[in-house]
């Protein structure tokens, strides 16, 4: 026994749904999984962007410690040099 389509929907008289596909255009369409090399290269070029990124900021990190201890040395010093210029003066 075969069944046609056309038949089958014309005998059936209760109700009817229409079940609608989600459209999407072939130029915005993403395949569902990711290749694999293209996917091991992108997780081999994060980690590198990663640990060049935690490299330079702590680089930076000890420069600026660096710098910020030459800048407190100067500043003290140049203000024990004035604090005593000034207390030379009020000696006489």
């Amino acid at each position: 026994m075969r069944l046609n389509e056309s038949d089958l929907l014309r005998e059936y008289t209760g109700q009817r749904y229409e079940i609608e596909t989600p459209m999407t255009s072939w130029v915005g369409k993403i395949p569902k999984y990711p290749h694999p090399v293209a996917s091991s290269i992108s997780n081999r070029v994060m980690l590198e962007l990663g640990m060049v990124t935690t490299i330079i900021s702590t680089a930076a990190v000890l420069v600026v410690g660096f710098l910020a201890a030459a800048a407190f040395a100067v500043t003290s010093f140049k203000f024990k040099c004035i604090k005593l210029h000034i207390e030379s003066m009020f000696m006489y």
